[in-house]
């Protein structure tokens, strides 16, 4: 847009156009997407690279770090912290052979959406109570180490924000076809590939835990 200014040179005045001064083009936005993890497990692809917000269940063991949904339990994606770590009691896993970001109309590659993992008090509740239950492992596992043992573990429910990576449609449909008894590809994310989606944690919030006996 352009405005005239009154420029005067005695004994003669004229007009000249002056660009206003434009506005700079907005920002990008990660826009936060609300879903579930049973609407992720089902069409993993459309959620690739998304910053999400879902609320579930934490399964941990020495090989498996799944976020499950009580309405789809036997689904479930796999979880890390978006500083790269597993959640306390996962000791023994081979990560998949999936990448994260994505592609764009021209094949090229897109990087990650970036994730910064917040360490507030939320988080730090988390991280204790996973502690706990990894300790309480011991009593099903053999004698405990401590007295009186810590033989209490928990049912943890949270509400997550983080990055989706999934596999693409194609892969995913390939994968819902695998039967039982056949090998698996690899190609996924968490132990061994298995999953066709994982969550990257940004921030925790609304955790819930109640104890289980051991």
């Amino acid at each position: 847009m352009k405005t005239l200014t009154l420029v005067c040179y005695l004994p003669l005045c004229i007009f000249t156009e002056t660009p206003l001064p434009q506005k700079p083009p907005p920002q990008p936005q990660n826009t936060l997407r609300q879903t579930t993890i049973c609407e992720i497990v089902k069409e993993p692809s459309v959620y690739n690279n998304e910053l999400v917000q879902v609320r579930g269940t934490i399964r941990v063991s020495f090989e498996y770090s799944v976020l499950a949904d009580e309405s789809c339990p036997s689904e479930g994606v796999w979880f890390v912290f978006g500083d790269g770590s597993v959640p306390p009691g996962v000791t023994a896993y081979v990560i998949g052979s999936n990448p994260t970001g994505g592609r764009d109309s021209k094949d090229h590659a897109i990087r990650p959406t970036p994730v910064r993992l917040v360490k507030d008090s939320n988080f730090q509740e988390l991280v204790k109570l996973l502690n706990d239950s990894a300790r309480a492992e011991s009593c099903a596992e053999g004698p405990p180490p401590d007295f009186p043992p810590p033989c209490i573990s928990h049912r943890i429910v949270a509400t997550f924000v983080g990055r989706i990576d999934a596999v693409s449609k194609k892969l995913h449909a390939a994968h819902q076809k695998r039967k039982s008894q056949d090998a698996i590809d690899g190609k996924g994310f968490g132990h061994m590939g298995m999953f066709d989606a994982q969550l990257v944690v940004q921030s925790v919030e609304k955790v819930v835990a109640v104890e289980e006996s051991k």
